[in-house]
């Protein structure tokens, strides 16, 4: 993952508010923004640490609160209950067991806009278990911005008070389109073709979402290999981009707009 400085300062924003144990860390961003990156480059990192005790959902699409408390409860490996409060007591035990031993409890959950206000309640619960110091549970949502929106109406307004690290993915500018268009290439160990221009041309068609640039890059350099071909020109570029599906060149061209507008 191609870090900016925004994203490191996002990283570092979650990771000191989970240092701290004070509870809830939101990740927002539009389709395409890296949300689960992110999500994920958090997990892989907490999960080398055996200090930390982890339940991950790739999705918050769940029946009920109390199926979502089942599902973390099962990576918990605490035994399911037969009602909702018995479930909670269960775990309330658990996060008070780790606690004493040292353990961070981190739950992360992606996809959290298909959370329902019940499902969050749940989580609001779980952040009631603390000491007089601390939470013992750390969250970390990643969802769509409606998540955000939602977080905005009054119904909402008790959860969103929990929030402490809110992070919002924004586009990337022409300077770290260009950027991530070389880390990746010398990741993969693969020669730079883009000429300037090229990554210029890729942020104004994408206008700066990370995964309608890649796919663009992806398409253009497959293009360019395929036809032995020294450089990669704009002409290449947009050849690429017309590639990709109508659905994904309407993210592109959305963010491209909401970028001008915003000029």
């Amino acid at each position: 993952m191609y870090q900016t400085p925004a994203l490191k300062e996002a990283l570092a924003k979650i990771r000191l508010a989970v240092a701290r144990k004070q509870g809830l860390s939101c990740i927002f961003g539009d389709v395409g923004m890296g949300k689960s990156s992110l999500l994920r480059f958090l997990l892989a990192g907490y999960m080398a640490d055996d200090n930390n005790v982890i339940s991950f959902l790739p999705s918050g699409d769940t029946a009920s609160p109390f199926a979502f408390l089942k599902r973390i409860s099962a990576d918990f490996e605490v035994a399911p209950q037969r009602s909702r409060l018995a479930q909670m007591d269960a775990i309330e035990e658990f996060l008070t067991e780790k606690h004493a031993t040292g353990k961070t409890t981190i739950v992360m959950i992606d996809e959290a806009q298909l959370l329902s206000l019940d499902c969050l309640e749940a989580i609001r619960s779980l952040l009631n278990y603390e000491t007089n110091t601390e939470k013992m549970t750390q969250v970390i949502l990643s969802g769509q911005l409606d998540l955000r929106d939602r977080m905005m109406l009054k119904r909402y307004r008790a959860f969103r008070s929990r929030i402490v690290a809110p992070v919002v993915m924004r586009p990337l500018t022409t300077e770290e389109t260009e950027a991530m268009i070389a880390y990746r290439l010398e990741y993969w160990q693969a020669p730079n073709l883009f000429t300037a221009k090229a990554c210029r041309r890729v942020h104004e068609l994408t206008g700066g979402v990370p995964r309608i640039i890649l796919l663009t890059c992806q398409y253009a350099h497959d293009i360019a290999v395929e036809r032995n071909l020294k450089c990669i020109e704009p002409p290449m570029i947009e050849q690429g981009f017309d590639e990709l599906s109508l659905v994904d060149r309407e993210v592109g061209r959305e963010a491209a707009a909401t970028l001008a507008a915003a000029e």
